[in-house]
């Protein structure tokens, strides 16, 4: 960790140095904020591909999943025929359950390797204590962004609030047999849950790790609407789902 941390350092020192040369520091951001913001850009980019890939591994899922219910019920006395099956199933739909977890694990990696670098700029960042003290590390309403947000409407809040809409965005289309009532009943208790957490954590943690998450979210969700409002088969399911609702209600009528 210690060593993702040390390149991330230098990687933020490298973003502030070049951007420093660019144009005058705003009085109201610092380019000590400006270089987390643009860090956080960079990370979303160069993981493109991961997010590909997840969303494609969510729909593999979605489509299996009658079949795995089937899999289920038919071998529910026999655990190992069950499981062989249930690869085979997998197998042959090209379906990796490590790409779902992947993309969380490098978001982890990286927010433990920047709670370091936030919580020691000057070892990480800069060669010595005297730099970071003297540079501004203000972000609108926060005068240091090494220290914790304390304001609650500020990036705590901003921070639960994009989590809820992410997770509701990331979240795959309901399909019978999709994990079983449980799983569907702990989707619905995490969509609130962990907004909350990111919230009160957020106030905990130095504002700069806050607001790289924030900056995170807010982009992840401009890029799966954006991949959603080009998707061919999100469109077919809205089109699914309006047909049977109106049916539904005719049905109820």
């Amino acid at each position: 960790m210690q060593a993702i941390s040390n390149v991330i350092g230098a990687i933020l020192r490298f973003i502030y140095e070049n951007i420093q040369q660019m144009f005058s520091e705003p009085k109201n951001i610092s380019y000590f904020a400006i270089s987390i913001i643009v860090l956080t850009v960079i990370y979303k980019l160069a993981t493109l591909p991961v997010t590909f890939s997840n969303i494609k591994m969510q729909k593999v899922n979605a489509k299996m999943a009658p079949e795995m219910k089937k899999i289920q019920e038919t071998y529910k006395n026999d655990p190992q025929t069950q499981q062989r099956k249930m690869a085979e199933l997998q197998k042959e739909h090209g379906f990796n359950p490590l790409s779902s977890c992947l993309p969380m694990i490098i978001q982890m990696i990286v927010v433990f390797a920047l709670f370091r670098v936030m919580r020691e700029p000057a070892k990480y960042m800069f060669d010595n204590a005297e730099m970071i003290g003297s540079i501004n590390k203000n972000f609108l309403w926060i005068k240091d962004l090494t220290l914790p947000d304390k304001v609650l409407w500020g990036l705590p809040l901003i921070n639960g609030i994009s989590q809820f809409f992410l997770f509701n965005i990331m979240q795959p289309p309901q399909t019978e047999g999709a994990g079983g009532e449980m799983a569907q009943s702990m989707n619905a208790s995490m969509k609130y849950v962990m907004p909350l957490f990111i919230a009160w954590t957020s106030t905990t943690l130095s504002a700069g790790l806050a607001l790289y998450w924030a900056i995170g979210n807010i982009i992840e969700i401009v890029i799966r609407l954006i991949i959603k409002a080009f998707d061919k088969d999100e469109k077919a399911n809205k089109k699914i789902n309006k047909t049977n609702t109106k049916k539904a209600k005719k049905g109820a009528k």
